[in-house]
Formats: C-alpha cells, structure tokens, sequence
C-alpha cells in the first residue's frame, strides 16, 4: 500500500488565514461574502461553487449568515432534476473563522448552519492569483474584482466531484449551468470547471499598490506605494523576462517605498514582477507580462476632392438564377508608414516569433498529431510487419506479400496509425464520424480497439460512392417519384447488408461494446467532415480529423491532423447522435446477450 504524504491540512489553512487577515498584513478585513452556486433537488442542497471573499464591510449581527437568493426564479439545468439557485450573504471576519474550525474538527460544511450536500473536501496549498494582463487568466472568470495587486487563494478542494461527475460526463450541462450562472454573476464557471464543488476563499491585497513604468536608463521601474493605515515595510522587488521558455533577464532590489529600478535590458518591458514581504515571507503583488509602447506607426493618405472610393462590379446569380450586380468597395494600398518614437534593437526577431515550426514535426509525426499519407513513404518505417503487413494482421491467417498490391499495403500501414490512436487514447470510448461509413470500415477500426468495454459508436450518412449515384441517376426510371423511391429501397437495402456483414464477421464480440448509426431523411442535420473522438468523463475530448473517409485512408494524399478543441466536436457529435435514436437510425449493434457473455 502506497503512503500519502500529507503536505497540506484544515489546521495550516486556519493558520494561513488567521495570519493573513490579521490587520495591514495584505489588506483590512472584517466580513467575509459568501456566494454559492446550489443545485437544489427536493429538500436535498448541493453545492456546486463557493466563493468567500474577505471584505473591509462590517457584517452587522442580525443580518451574519442571512441568505438572500439572487435569482428569484431557479431555472432547472438541461437534462437533470436540479435547480440552480446563486446564494449570497455575508459573515464576520470571526464567525467565518469559526466555521472553517468546525469543519476541520467535523469534516462538515455549514458556513450559515444549513446543511448542504459536498463532495470530500480536502485543504490544498494556497495559490496567488495575478490580475488578467495580455492574456485571461481563468481563475479571474471566478474570483471577484481582482483587478489590482492580486489575491491569496484558498481552496477546500472536492477531490471526489462526488455530486458532480455529470457536469463532466456530459459537458453541455457544464455549458447550461455556466449559461445560467453567467445571468446573475460575472462568472464563468465552465472556464475552470475542475474547480466545481470546491469552497473558494479570496484575500485581495489592498495594503501596497505598485505602478510599473518603463524608464530608458533601467528599462523597469516599480513605484510602491503603502495604504495611508500601514507603515512603510521592507519589501523585495523582482522581474523576469520569459521567452521562448528561456530566462532572458532578471533583477532585483530591496525597497520600503518610492521607486525601484531594475535593469532588464528590455526597454519594451515583458517582465512579470513580483513584491515579496521579506519579514513575513508573504506575496504583496504579482503582475502579469507587462509590455511597453516605445514606438508607434502612423500613415496617412489624401483622397482629392469629389474622388469616389474605387468598387468592383460583377455579376452573381442570386437564389432564383437571376445575375445581380455586385459591388466590392475595395481597399486603397497603404501608404509609407512613419514611425512615431524609438524602434528598440531586437537581433532575434523576427526570426524567434516567425519560427516556422512551433515544434518538430517528427515530434508531431511520432504521436500522431500531424501525418501525411499518400506521398510520405516514410509511413511505412514506423510500422512492425510480417511479410509486409501491419502487426495487428499477422495475428490472424497466414497471410503472404504475394499478389497484395502496393496500395492495399499503404492502406493497411495507414490504419496502423488509428489503431494506435485507439490504444493510446481510447480507454473511456472512440466515436467515429464519417458519411461515408460502411461495415467494411468499421471493421477495419472499431474493432480493432484493444480496451474492454468501452463505448464505441460510428456514424455515417450512408452516402454511396460517386459511380454508384452515377448509376442510380440513369436507371430507367419515368419520373423523379420513382428515382426518389429506388433510392430509399436501395437505401434500405444497403444498411441490411451491412448490419448482415457485421453481424456474419462479428466473431465472439468479447469486450466489445459498439454500435453503428446512420443519419437518413430530415434527422438530424447534415454532415460533411471526418473526424475520430476520443470522449473524456473529466477535461476535454481529444479529436482528430481524418482528412479523408475511411474507405479511402492511406490511398491518396491525406492530412491525419489533431484538432486543438476537440470539446465542441464532441459535444456535436453527441447532439447529433441523440437525435438518430431508435430502430430507424440504427444499422448494427452488440446485441445485450454478447455483453452479458463479456
């Protein structure tokens, strides 16, 4: 049995706040609001988010821990029994210390003694939290106000999202809830969602403010300046300059108050910066990457007098057939810019910012995150094979080289690459999204995923290979009526010899748990691209798109490429699939016997 080391704890977060809320540490507190987003289901309350924020408000005794509701009308989330209710009230400095006593000693939360429904709530480490600089820091979608020096962050952390797990199991509740709390709140709950059935504490820093400027004989300055109520104190004023993942500056100095300078050797700024309590070992104020402005661009031009803005004219034909002018206004060229201020040197650029790869493409290659099929023969190397074929096939019949053509074996070589991708990250599931689908596809990937009982879902369009419509358009047929009519026996034709295909070469089916839909008629919408996705219960779907169906995978040139959200692919593939449910939409799939028999 493996021993947990205990890093943090109830009693050294009581510690932290008694030492940080003691008066001019950080700031003057005297009451703490509390905000809670709850999901309500009969009498039984959950709490989804709790934000205490320490304030200077004084909390008076009749109104200490009176709730009042923000949404007066507790809207019901999407596809759950629960209504989402947002909670706000306010406790004195001491009762809310109190209250995290008694859940240290109790393991209980119950900050205005209603009983309310978590998850197991552990202590972690605190955490500073920055303003939002050039880039959304996702904490500043939750915390309030934090738009100064910053704040000390405290956190009971759900560590089990007990209550929870169905935000994360279907992430368009996740969406409707963050839709529902965003009416109320300026908070974007789905941002930080690993955060959910957590009690959030803020402690913003109010006693210092500091101003950063850029000064040209030590490039950063940092002004520090004390809250009238708080003696100047010995603090120590650093900056770094990141780039490219590489320390390229750094200064420091000891200050009390006025300005510190500090030599970074970037006139444009960059630098984060950081004030450090040398006494009481305490985070004062951390920013973000400041940038400087040393130099701007201005250019004019004068259009004469009575001069019309040039267009283009062409014809289009609208809707009906009809040719339509079109007008383009277009756009003048640009002048010669002049440059307003002082152009600092920069020798790496643009050369670090233009990089052409943001990383080795044999890097992307190995993990399967961009391939090339079709005229990239290396495709082959990669690959273990016995005379010739993929690994996975020479498990089965002895199979010979002799009289497989070349492109069979590309295609083989190229399928290796989804196997793989199935093995590596299909342990909660792969859904395959292709209108071209058929058997014949699906067993060349779904069935070769090696993890037991995972969902496996495949959704085609039925769409028939080009020659085949070719065909179907030049039967001898009187009318549309009876085209139209061909086509849908034809339709249901083609998916009883596919389910029977399937079911003829389905073996023992052990482990496996799949099924393959098709979008027909008006269901559903339709679709157009490829893409293999790997579902996530906690964090986002991982996808790829596949760059061709795969009936044609490996043959001509292709892109296999990760997509970088692969979330909203999945959320819309299981829109759609939601809406091809019942026997109409189905083709094939493991009957109950067969996973009763795994």
């Amino acid at each position: 049995m493996h021993k947990k080391t205990i890093v943090w704890d109830v009693a050294r977060t009581l510690a932290k706040l008694e030492e940080l809320v003691e008066p001019g540490v950080i700031g003057f507190y005297h009451s703490v609001e509390i905000t809670e987003v709850i999901g309500v289901q009969g009498k039984v309350v959950t709490n989804f988010l709790t934000l205490a924020v320490a304030e200077p408000l004084e909390s008076s005794s009749e109104d200490d821990g009176k709730p009042v509701f923000l949404n007066k009308k507790r809207p019901r989330l999407l596809g759950t029994d629960f209504k989402i209710g947002i909670v706000r009230y306010r406790l004195s400095l001491r009762t809310f210390l109190e209250k995290i006593a008694e859940f240290g000693s109790s393991g209980q939360w119950r900050p205005n003694g209603a009983p309310i429904q978590t998850g197991t709530l552990i202590a972690v480490p605190p955490q500073f939290v920055p303003s939002d600089g050039n880039d959304h820091h996702p904490w500043n979608g939750v915390l309030k106000n934090n738009f100064f020096e910053g704040a000390h962050v405290l956190e009971l952390f759900d560590t089990t999202k007990t209550h929870l797990r169905f935000l994360f199991e279907d992430s368009r509740k996740l969406t409707n809830l963050a839709q529902i709390v965003n009416n109320y709140l300026p908070m974007k709950v789905d941002g930080i969602s690993d955060r959910l059935g957590n009690i959030i504490i803020q402690l913003p820093v109010t006693v210092v403010s500091t101003a950063v400027l850029c000064l040209p004989e030590a490039d950063h300055s940092v002004t520090v300046t004390w809250h009238p109520d708080v003696p100047p104190r010995g603090v120590r004023i650093s900056a770094e300059i990141w780039q490219d993942s590489t320390v390229t500056s750094f200064d420091s100095a000891v200050a009390d108050a006025g300005i510190a300078k500090l030599q970074l050797n970037s006139p444009n700024g960059g630098a984060r910066t950081l004030v450090w309590d040398e006494k009481r070992h305490i985070l004062l104020s951390a920013t973000p990457p400041l940038d400087f402005m040393t130099s701007f661009s201005l250019s004019m031009s004068v259009v004469p007098f009575g001069t019309e803005p040039g267009y283009r004219k062409f014809l289009l034909a609208d809707s009906t057939g009809k040719e339509r002018m079109q007008l383009l206004e277009l756009i003048p060229p640009a002048e010669p810019t002049q440059i307003i201020g002082n152009v600092v040197d920069a020798p790496r650029e643009p050369w670090v910012s233009q990089r052409v790869f943001g990383e080795s493409v044999t890097s992307l290659k190995a993990r399967k995150e961009f391939v090339q099929y079709g005229i990239d023969e290396a495709t082959k190397q990669h690959t273990t094979k016995k005379d010739g074929l993929p690994k996975e096939y020479s498990k089965g019949e002895d199979m010979k080289l002799e009289g497989i053509s070349r492109k069979y074996v590309k295609r083989l070589t190229a399928l290796e690459d989804l196997w793989w991708l199935m093995k590596e990250h299909g342990t909660e599931g792969v859904w395959l999204w292709d209108p071209f689908l058929n058997a014949e596809d699906v067993l060349h990937t779904l069935f070769f995923c090696p993890h037991n009982k995972v969902p496996l879902r495949a959704l085609t369009a039925g769409k028939a290979a080009p020659e085949f419509t070719q065909q179907l358009n030049i039967a001898n047929c009187s009318s549309e009526q009876a085209r139209q009519r061909l086509a849908r026996e034809r339709a249901r034709q083609e998916r009883q010899e596919q389910a029977a295909q399937l079911e003829a070469a389905k073996g023992n089916c052990h482990g496996l748990q799949l099924e393959f839909r098709i979008r027909e008629g008006g269901a559903g919408w339709g679709f157009h691209d490829r893409f293999i996705i790997f579902p996530r219960a906690q964090g986002s779907a991982l996808a790829w798109s596949l760059g061709t169906s795969i009936n044609s995978f490996g043959d001509e040139h292709h892109i296999l490429q990760k997509v970088s959200h692969g979330e909203p692919i999945a959320q819309a593939f299981q829109d759609l699939w939601g809406q091809l449910e019942g026997a109409d939409y189905l083709i094939w799939k493991t009957s109950t016997n067969e996973e009763e028999k795994q």
